[in-house]
């Protein structure tokens, strides 16, 4: 996902643990990376869920709306948005983004 929004009742989680599995999917993986490891193995480890207002603030989701009409007028917006810039740009910016979560600071400057 490139930009994740949520509506103000959505809950996140990793609950796995609670069947006495783990996550899959390269769901750890990606929680480290999104969150941090020490927000990440609680999650992981406890199995408890989280509402969208801590996910915003722990950095999983980018942006929390007040309700399901809210949410999709902005995600609709953003799009919109982002649709408005130049498109080599917006590919070029993702690229680049994309790249940095893959690899250390030193090789993405050089």
């Amino acid at each position: 996902c490139d930009i994740i929004l949520a509506s103000s009742n959505a809950k996140f989680g990793q609950p796995e643990i609670n069947l006495g599995i783990i996550p899959g999917a390269g769901g750890t993986q990606r929680l480290v990376r999104s969150i941090g490891k020490s927000k990440a193995m609680e999650m992981v480890l406890t199995g408890n869920m989280i509402d969208a207002d801590r996910a915003e603030r722990d950095g999983l989701v980018a942006r929390v709306y007040d309700g399901r009409e809210e949410l999709v007028e902005g995600a609709i917006g953003m799009g919109l948005l982002i649709g408005q810039k130049s498109q080599l740009a917006v590919r070029m910016a993702k690229e680049a983004v994309d790249a940095a979560d893959e690899m250390t600071l030193e090789q993405g400057l050089n």
